[in-house]
């Protein structure tokens, strides 16, 4: 015959429905339609250069508020896409760690390791650009409609 060896008269189960922010940014919360205004920003990289701190504190703002309140960390390292300076480039960069906004990149011309995996992907007609992050890549479409590889 079994015992009983817990007696749950004492336990205390009631919880509390506290919601604590931890600045994560979950799957679903990452992979949500791109603003219009975002995809243009990022579309017209080519023609504008964001090459000052000015232009960089106004991008990194415009970031966190497209991701709502994440935390830097939990922001795109960069963001890949295709080119379209002409020959012989083929994708640029656009670092957010701050040691070089934009980069055009041309042919065979390597990029940095976290970026270089996504390459490949930017060039692809079919998304608009690549955002690289420290465990994982998201593509955008044009519509802004993103998908997680």
């Amino acid at each position: 015959m079994a015992r009983i060896i817990l007696q749950n008269e004492n336990l205390n189960l009631e919880t509390n429905n506290k919601t604590v922010s931890t600045g994560f940014i979950s799957d679903r919360d990452i992979l949500k339609n791109r603003s219009k205004f975002y995809l243009d920003t990022i579309s017209k990289l080519d023609s504008k250069t964001l090459t000052d701190t000015k232009g960089m504190n106004e991008l990194m703002n415009f970031l966190q508020e497209e991701f709502g309140t994440a935390d830097i960390a939990n922001l795109p390292m960069g963001i890949v896409a295709k080119c379209f300076l002409g020959h012989p480039h083929e994708v640029h960069t656009l670092d957010l760690s701050g040691s070089q906004i934009v980069k055009h990149y041309k042919i065979g011309e390597p990029l940095p390791d976290a970026f270089e995996k996504a390459r490949t992907l930017a060039k692809h007609n079919a998304y608009a650009f690549v955002e690289v992050y420290q465990d994982k890549i998201i593509l955008i479409r044009a519509d802004g409609t993103a998908t997680k590889l």
